[in-house]
């Protein structure tokens, strides 16, 4: 199976620039889900610390669901 996009440039140049750095969000946001569990599972955090971390993960995930997006894959 093959798969075109089709943009008219310059009209869709924003449409092409998100299609083509899409692989790097995808990468950015995994890296930062990395970074957020690396913190609440291995930092020795105070309870204030430990929630607001795991709050800002909860959000990033509750986010990438609504927006169906897997960044696991």
């Amino acid at each position: 199976m093959k798969a075109k996009l089709i943009f008219d440039l310059p009209e869709e140049r924003h449409e092409w620039e998100n299609a083509l750095q899409g692989s790097k969000m995808r990468s950015t946001l995994w890296e930062y889900d990395q970074w957020l569990r690396s913190k609440i599972k291995y930092e020795d955090l105070n309870d204030e610390q430990y929630q607001v971390y795991q709050g800002c993960r909860d959000q990033l995930r509750t986010l990438l669901i609504e927006n169906s997006l897997d960044i696991d894959s």
